[in-house]
This record gives structure tokens, C-alpha cells and sequence, in this order.
């Protein structure tokens, strides 16, 4: 015993030098590693008949055999060539469990640690796995409890400033790793993340209309790298429920792309500056809602493009946080380049929290709703990426946003405006004759609550519209939601929506392909109304 005791002094004097990453710390350790060889040797000894005595007697050939294992390590294994852990296990009952030691298995004496570092796990002299490197994981990262909605997962992430949001992610994970002892891994540490949302709805149009669908609704896979303290890469792959362009079988256009691709350069432990730059949503607006629906806000202005972001965040959970970019815009009219800014401030507190904020963008044109307006008959105005009725020769237009968001307790209320800064060009995007300015206004509410012994959440919300009849965007639009999580990790939702179309006198175009016309489309001045059951899993 007075070799363990020896072994255990060594082991806490030389916690310390573990965690170091210079060469002469590590040449330090394989010296004392060789110095306690021949005592550990006495020590494992000594360790298997400690464990031979708790070992219960042999189950018969028929049983079934299974080792659970639980490993609590309180340093890195940068030790001796084995290290043996007693595996603690929860004994069943009946005799169809035993226990079995667990052995972290690695070469001993290695010219260079630091370039290649092969370990096992070892149990009754089987391997059990090989530790080649950090395993990929599912988010979040730190192996906390998710939550039971699966809203902290990185899919469900916010897609504006989702950049700061894996950042601030990123930051958490290494801090876990120091509260704990371990090193900083040298390896990437992949996250995985993603979701699938089956929706069945069914709708009277303006024409009144009935029809009923069902379809896969937005499916996505998430891959998050974090390379190190610094720098963090991310791609998501996602479903493209759109019709096909041309008359066509629905089925035939079920088709992955690129949703968004990102490089992040930052470490809010060192600097509240940082730079990302890939394929994002803009930093303009914030979108926020609890509905099925996405709100009129974010169809008309959320804008993907691939630009440059340089930007501030407060280093403290609230505090204030800016961005300036650029990208190139799809648009043909003028100069390419088009420049953003995006101000806000992050308060929280016990029982409050939230945002405020404001952006500004060079070209409202390049929004998906803008680009593409989804609209049918393919008579009308289809956006100015329309390869049919759309022209991308339009002049650029500012827009604006202000937006907030308040949580206490258990409610919620969000508010936004976004609209241009002055009127397009009539032959580019028009309303009853004269060049368009379109805005759009949400607000919205909710709280929630236990149902049926599962968390819930209800929500209701008012949207506006002005000069978007040429977007086919209703002019009103009243709508409710509940959500209830009945399984972990899903969300089981439904949403009545009530549109209201512009009035029957008004008109609208968008600009046209070269030597072609578009058809106005007309307002109707009446109201649509839609059901819509989503049932979305997350992982």
C-alpha cells in the first residue's frame, strides 16, 4: 500500500504538468512516467486481486453476457503504457451483469506525443473501441441534457447571426473542457445536427378554392466543425420543397443544396471582434416567431447571400453587438457591391431577456422574396431572378429594420418593421402605377405552460403589409399556433392562418424579361384561410 500511496502523490504532483503544451513539460512527464513503471506494475497487481475478490461467481454459458463501463477520468491519459479503472456499473437484478475492469491502453515511451497520440479501451482483453481522436458528436456539444423540445439544438439555431450563436457555442464547450481539467483537444471536434418536418394543411384561396397537400415541409443536416478556440467551420444541406419550374411530377424536384457554408474566425475570450465570411443570411433583421408559417417580414426581406462580416459582440451575456458587410448582389443595374449594418443591444437578467435592435442593407432586391415570388399563373410577375417574368436589371433599394424582442417569466412579445428607404423604379417593382416602397410590420405574443404533463406554448400574432400585392404578400395577416412537445426532441404544432388580400382596384407589376410583358396582378379584396399540422423532430 505504500507503493499506492507513492503512485497517488506522484499522480497529484504531476496534475499540473498534464495540462501543459510545451515540449519540455512533456519530456518532464515521460521522465516520471518511467521512474513509477516498476511500482505501477505492483499497483495493478495489486488491483487485480482487489478486483478478483468483488468478482461475483461465473454465469452460466446460456446467459447473456454485457458490460456497461462508465469512465471518470481526472486528468489526460498521458500516463503509463495501462491504466486499469474499476468500470462502476448498476447491477440488475438476477445474475445476468458482472462487473469487469476497464483498461485505457496506449504506447509507452513515444518520440513525439504530441503528433500521434493511438489509444483503446480494453475489457477482459477484447478492445472495445480505438480513441484515434475526438468522436463526432450530436449536439449540444458539452453533453448537457438538451432540452426537451430540441430547441437548443444547432438546427434550431437562429439562421440570423447564426455565426455568433456557434461562436458563443464554441466558447462554452472549451470552458467545459477547462472546469474539468482536461486540455483544449488539438483535433476538430464535429457536431451533427439536424431535423425532418412533415406538414399536412389545408387552405381556401382568395378565389375560394379548397385544397388540402401534404409534404415533407424543411428537412436539414447540419455539420459544425470546431478546429480550435478560433476558428469554426459550418454547413448545412437542406431540403428544397419549391414546384418544379415547369410542369412536372412534385416528387421529381425532392433535391438537396446548399443551404448555408461559413468559416468563423473569433474568440470572445480574447477580443469581441470577429470575422466570418461563406454563404449566410445577411445580418438584417431578426425574424423571430413561433409559427408554422414564416413571418411576412422575413419572405419579403431575409436575404442569402455570401458576404464579408466583420463584427463586434459584447464578451458578457448581455451588452451590445454590431456587424458591418459586403457581397456582391445578383442584381446587374449599377455597381455590384452592396454594403450592410447591423446595431443592437442584448440585455439580460433574472427573469428578462432580450433584444433591440436595427440594420441596414444596400439592396432590399436581392431578398428571396424578391428574387422569387413563388407566383402562379407564370403570367405574372415571378421575381427578378424569373428566368420567365423576372429581370435582374433593376436599381439597387436601401432598406431598413428595427426590431425587438422581450421574454419574462414565461411570455414572450416580439416586434418588427422592415421596409425600403424610397420607392423602386415603376418599370422594376410597382403598385397601382407608381414605383412600389414596400414594408412590412409583425407583431406577436405568447407564453408557456404544462399540458398534459408536457411543455406548451401557445401564440398569436398580427402582420401588415404595404405595396407587396406584385410579391404575393397579403396585405393582413391574422394567425395562432400551439405547440406542444409529446415526445422528446419533437414539437407537435398547429396553426390557423387568415390572409387578407389588397383590394379589388389595386394593381401590380415587376420588371419584365427583355422584350416581354408581364400580366398585372390584380388584388381581390378577399380573405384566404389555412390549417396546418407540422410535426417536426430534431436531433
Amino acid at each position: 500500500m505504500k507503493h499506492r500511496a507513492l503512485i497517488l502523490a506522484l499522480a497529484t504532483l504531476s496534475s499540473p504538468l498534464f495540462a501543459a503544451d510545451n515540449d519540455e513539460l512533456q519530456r518532464e512527464i515521460i521522465r516520471l512516467q518511467e521512474q513509477s513503471k516498476a511500482m505501477q506494475a505492483q499497483l495493478e497487481q495489486l488491483q487485480k486481486q482487489l478486483i478478483s475478490q468483488r468478482q461475483p461467481a461465473k454465469a452460466p454459458a446460456s446467459t447473456t453476457r454485457s458490460t456497461k463501463k462508465v469512465v471518470r477520468a481526472k486528468q489526460p491519459a498521458k500516463t503509463s503504457q495501462v491504466n486499469k479503472i474499476p468500470a462502476k456499473i448498476v447491477k440488475p437484478r438476477g445474475n445476468k451483469f458482472h462487473d469487469s475492469s476497464l483498461y485505457i491502453h496506449r504506447p509507452n515511451n513515444q518520440a513525439d506525443p504530441n503528433s500521434f497520440f493511438p489509444s483503446a479501451l480494453i475489457a477482459e482483453g477484447r478492445v472495445v473501441t480505438y480513441i484515434a481522436g475526438t468522436p463526432v458528436v450530436t449536439s449540444p456539444y458539452t453533453g448537457d441534457r438538451p432540452a426537451f423540445d430540441g430547441s437548443d439544438y444547432i438546427v434550431n439555431i437562429s439562421s440570423i447571426n447564426r455565426d455568433i450563436r456557434l461562436m458563443e457555442q464554441r466558447r462554452r464547450l472549451y470552458h467545459a473542457y477547462e472546469s474539468i481539467g482536461y486540455p483544449i483537444p488539438n483535433i476538430p471536434i464535429v457536431a451533427i445536427s439536424g431535423k425532418s418536418e412533415p406538414v399536412i394543411s389545408t387552405s381556401r384561396s382568395y378565389a375560394g378554392n379548397s385544397s388540402s397537400d401534404l409534404t415533407l415541409g424543411s428537412s436539414e443536416l447540419d455539420v459544425a466543425a470546431a478546429l480550435n478556440r478560433y476558428v469554426e467551420a459550418f454547413m448545412s444541406i437542406a431540403y428544397d420543397e419549391s414546384p418544379p419550374a415547369i410542369n412536372a411530377q412534385r416528387i421529381a424536384n425532392s433535391s438537396f443544396d446548399l443551404n448555408l457554408g461559413f468559416v468563423n474566425i473569433g474568440n470572445l475570450d480574447v477580443t469581441p471582434i470577429y470575422f466570418t465570411a461563406g454563404q449566410v443570411y445577411a445580418p438584417f433583421g431578426r425574424y423571430s416567431s413561433a409559427m408554422i408559417s414564416s413571418p411576412i417580414t422575413l419572405i419579403m426581406a431575409r436575404t442569402k447571400s455570401r458576404p464579408a462580416i466583420l463584427g463586434y459582440k459584447s464578451q458578457g451575456p448581455s451588452g451590445p453587438y454590431a456587424a458591418v458587410y459586403g457581397f456582391s448582389s445578383d442584381t446587374t443595374y449599377g455597381s455590384s457591391g452592396v454594403g450592410g449594418l447591423n446595431l443592437g443591444y442584448i440585455f439580460s437578467g433574472a427573469d428578462t431577456s432580450g433584444d433591440i435592435g436595427v440594420g441596414y442593407i444596400g439592396s432590399m432586391d436581392d431578398a428571396g422574396g424578391m428574387q422569387l415570388t413563388g407566383s402562379t399563373p407564370n403570367t405574372t410577375f415571378g421575381g427578378f431572378a424569373s428566368i420567365t417574368n423576372g429581370n435582374e436589371a433593376v436599381a439597387k433599394i436601401p432598406g431598413l429594420d428595427i426590431h425587438g424582442n422581450i421574454s419574462f417569466d414565461r411570455y414572450s412579445l416580439t416586434a418588427e418593421w422592415v421596409g425600403a428607404t424610397k420607392a423602386f423604379r415603376p418599370q422594376d417593382l410597382s403598385f397601382n402605377g407608381r414605383g412600389a416602397k414596400p414594408q412590412a410590420a409583425q407583431i406577436e405574443g405568447g407564453v408557456t405552460f404544462i399540458a398534459f404533463n408536457k411543455p406548451a406554448s401557445i401564440g398569436a400574432g398580427y402582420q401588415w403589409s404595404k405595396d407587396t400585392l406584385a410579391l404575393n404578400l397579403p396585405q393582413h395577416r391574422i394567425s395562432g399556433v400551439f405547440n406542444i412537445s409529446i415526445w422528446k426532441d419533437t414539437v407537435e404544432s398547429l396553426e390557423y392562418r387568415h390572409d387578407i388580400d389588397f383590394a379589388a382596384n389595386t394593381f401590380a407589376n415587376g420588371a419584365a424579361p427583355v422584350n416581354g410583358v408581364n400580366a398585372n396582378t390584380l388584388g381581390t379584396g378577399k380573405s384566404a384561410d389555412t390549417l396546418i399540422a407540422q410535426l417536426g423532430v430534431y436531433f
